[in-house]
């Protein structure tokens, strides 16, 4: 978390090049803090010999990054629902929606990882 923290700043840094930043918006300050997540998780090669650690920690990675992904979304649709008449951009929907797509991403990793577990202990005996 400290090494985020610290990618956070670097990234606001150079963002500003020195200069007080121009905008203050909850968006700018997400945007940046997912730049910082993803600079944060980066994924750990995975060779042609991949096995079910390997799959574990890509769902890992993945559930991390659409960690982040959500958060950011979050403020993006939260900084503009309220703007658009009628409700059509339900915030409680697309979240719905997104919880279904990240869990599916990372269910069929997981899913995988297992079978190969229960393959690799198959031939162990």
């Amino acid at each position: 978390m400290a090494q985020t923290e610290n990618i956070t700043t670097a990234i606001r840094q150079l963002m500003s090049r020195g200069r007080t930043a121009k905008s203050t918006s909850p968006v700018r300050k997400a945007h940046t803090e997912f730049v910082a997540a993803l600079a944060g998780n980066v994924p750990h090669p995975m060779y042609a010999e991949v096995n079910a650690d390997d799959l574990g920690g890509r769902a890992e990675h993945l559930q991390k990054v659409f960690g982040a992904l959500h958060a950011y979304l979050a403020v993006i649709i939260a900084n503009r629902a309220e703007n658009i008449p009628g409700g059509a951009l339900d915030p409680r929907y697309l979240d719905n929606l997104f919880h279904a797509l990240c869990a599916d991403a990372v269910g069929v990793i997981r899913t995988a990882a297992q079978e190969m577990r229960e393959g690799e202990n198959g031939r162990v005996r």
